[in-house]
């Protein structure tokens, strides 16, 4: 019985030390192939010249226990060598992506430039359109001149074969007719069209009426009795830089008209509709504005000197810079009215002293916005 557990320990103990050869061998095998791996690599990695020194230096330790000065000296050299290319070649890594950003940033401002004048032609080509529309618009309206010539001569000699001035009913009819039919349009000026629409017929219309001498306060006898100033459609006329000096318009409407630069001393706008009008640097000293309708009309730089302004409506009018030397305003309502920062200290040297007391006990100057100065009511 010992003997053959004996032998069965000599074989279990034999079968163990070739699975312990076993082992040892893979583990040389792989310790070989790291070592060649490490050789190898190293060789990429060091160089062929600094392995060489490297190698000089360990077998020269390893045989004589000292190194001589050159291989001291050429192992330096290398590894100062190989520490130049790798930092060559680190910066060369760094450097690259910089010089492409930078590459690609230039060429996406270009195209941004190509597609902004892209974007700027575009724009150009709308707004010609836009001009050329209108200007096909105005061409049309230019086309009634003639109409309104042939009328302005039947006008004239109505006028001269009447005592009161007056025009026969079937004329008026027609006058009334054409001025509806010139409507606003927007033309250019500068080489941009204008801001607003407008019609400089219409307003060429008024002023060819009232140099003819027609009666405009004479009444018609179409489908809708009334005066025929009260009939006419002169809203949006443009009567820029003109002057109608003491004449009667009274119950006319002017609503969104374009009386800039112009002058209208003396003349009688009672009753009249200025809404929304644009009356910037304009003469109306001694105009009358009684009862009007002047409500957001743009009077900056006006001179409304002598003027009569009672009981006219001037909400949200633009006052600023405005001249009321001897005006009488006396009921009118300024409510949302827009002056400048002087506007009470002008008026005190202006105005008379029962105006101003009755002004400043019913409004008063208040600043809404920075420079934004409005008269609101003073509540009671």
């Amino acid at each position: 019985m010992i003997e053959e557990r004996l032998s069965e320990l000599e074989a279990e103990n034999e079968k163990l030390k070739a699975k312990l050869n076993k082992q040892d061998s893979k583990k040389k095998q792989r310790r070989k192939l790291g070592w060649t791996f490490l050789k190898r690599s190293s060789g990429m990695i060091l160089g062929a010249q600094l392995k060489k020194s490297i190698e000089r230096f360990l077998d020269e330790m390893a045989q004589q226990q000292r190194v001589s000065r050159e291989t001291i000296s050429e192992l330096l050299s290398s590894i100062i060598i190989r520490l130049t290319r790798v930092g060559f070649l680190l910066i060369l890594t760094a450097v690259l992506p910089s010089i492409l950003l930078i590459f690609q940033t230039y060429y996406l401002a270009k195209q941004n430039t190509l597609i902004t004048g892209q974007s700027e032609m575009f724009r150009q080509q709308n707004t010609r359109l836009d001009q050329q529309t209108y200007l096909q618009e105005a061409d049309r309206r230019g086309q009634t001149l003639l109409i309104m010539d042939n009328m302005l001569k039947e006008i004239s000699h109505d006028v001269a074969g009447s005592s009161q001035n007056k025009i026969d009913d079937a004329t008026a009819g027609r006058l009334i007719a054409l001025s509806k039919m010139l409507k606003p349009y927007k033309y250019l000026e500068n080489d941009s069209l204008i801001n607003n629409v407008t019609s400089p017929e219409r307003g060429y219309l008024l002023i060819s009426l009232l140099e003819t001498g027609v009666n405009l306060n004479s009444t018609t006898r179409t489908r809708t009795n009334g005066k025929l100033i009260e009939r006419l459609d002169f809203t949006y006329a443009e009567l820029r830089n003109i002057s109608l000096k003491g004449y009667d318009l009274l119950n006319i409407d002017l609503s969104y008209s374009d009386l800039r630069n112009s002058n209208f001393n003396g003349t009688d706008f009672e009753n009249a509709d200025f809404n929304n009008a644009n009356l910037t640097n304009t003469n109306l000293t001694y105009t009358s504005f009684n009862k009007a309708n002047l409500e957001g009309v743009d009077f900056t730089n006006a001179i409304l000197d002598y003027a009569n302004l009672q009981n006219a409506n001037l909400k949200m009018a633009d006052l600023r810079n405005v001249s009321l030397l001897k005006s009488k305003i006396l009921d009118a309502d300024f409510t949302n009215a827009r002056v400048h920062k002087t506007f009470e200290r002008d008026v005190l040297q202006q105005l008379n002293i029962d105006q101003r007391d009755w002004l400043f006990s019913t409004f008063e100057v208040v600043e809404i916005d920075d420079n934004d100065y409005q008269l609101l009511p003073i509540k009671s």
